[in-house]
């Protein structure tokens, strides 16, 4: 995939469906029926749509999808109670470097929670985002454009608890989210309001642990397409390992006991490495037993 593929591919936010027939219509009704019908459980959802059906759901929310992937959808779409149609989830492709393809992320949007908030019946509402700071930020590669932007934001969401209204407040920072200026489209945009659905999905997630847990709003998931501390750590891996044949022998056995109290490595890299290193450090001594 080239750069500028894989930079679309990254940045593609859910498509507005086109105008759907008066058939495709119905069509949707059937689907939506499906996700809030109590009585089908959400492992058994996907197989109760037909062909046709499944084939209008990726044409809308989920354009792309393999089976596998919209049936995982599916089946989220309605153990969560969430309606794609109504844009509160979506299924957005992303790619990915590892596998060396494009995957889908489902992604619940901020009306999603405030849904799967309400419908545990303690849901009481949300004050509006405070912002405090602000500070300018350039983007852009050819043209440098400026905005300001805030420090941070924090949101108070309320929950009735035994007759009582409770806040659970939580605060986002515009560093720990702001995904870059290749990934920050929408950032640029409006970068209060994207901050602010930050703060409220932490604020949400506090209110609703066992609702929300694992859940996150598509503002938080923009990752960066710069590599993740992972990859980091396997590219640098991967050199360390080219080098064991051009290592000397006190250079191996330094590397054995770093590598051997290092947390930066896993075991398998750390057995992998030690390993490799020994059979080379026989193979030197048995060198100089002969000479």
């Amino acid at each position: 995939m080239t750069k500028t593929k894989e930079k679309e591919a990254i940045q593609t936010l859910p498509v507005e469906p086109k105008e759907l027939s008066e058939k495709e219509q119905k069509e949707v009704r059937i689907i939506e029926r499906v996700i809030e019908n109590k009585d089908i459980a959400p492992i058994d959802a996907f197989g109760k749509l037909s062909r046709p059906q499944i084939d209008l759901i990726k044409r809308t929310v989920a354009r792309g999808a393999s089976d596998d992937e919209l049936k995982l959808f599916v089946q989220v779409c309605k153990g969560a109670q969430l309606n794609p149609f109504l844009k509160q989830v979506f299924l957005v492709p992303r790619w990915d470097s590892r596998e060396g393809r494009e995957v889908r992320a489902i992604q619940v949007s901020i009306d999603g929670f405030r849904s799967i908030a309400e419908s545990s019946g303690q849901y009481a509402g949300n004050d509006d985002p405070v912002y405090e700071g602000e500070k300018d930020i350039e983007y852009g590669d050819k043209e440098k454009k400026k905005i300001t932007v805030p420090l941070k934001a924090t949101v108070s969401v309320y929950k009735a608890l035994d007759g009582q209204r409770y806040a659970f407040t939580a605060t986002a920072r515009w560093d720990e989210y702001y995904p870059g200026p290749k990934m920050g489209f929408q950032w640029h945009i409006r970068p209060y309001l994207m901050l602010g659905k930050c703060a409220e999905a932490l604020a949400l997630r506090k209110a609703f642990p066992k609702l929300l847990s694992g859940m996150y709003e598509q503002a938080e998931l923009q990752q960066s397409p710069e590599e993740s501390e992972a990859e980091k750590v396997e590219k640098g891996f991967t050199k360390l390992m080219s080098m064991i044949d051009t290592m000397s022998t006190l250079e191996l056995e330094d590397w054995i006991k770093k590598i051997e109290g290092s947390d930066k490595y896993t075991v398998a890299q750390k057995h992998q490495f030690i390993r490799d290193a020994k059979s080379r450090l026989i193979v030197e001594l048995s060198a100089k037993d002969i000479k």
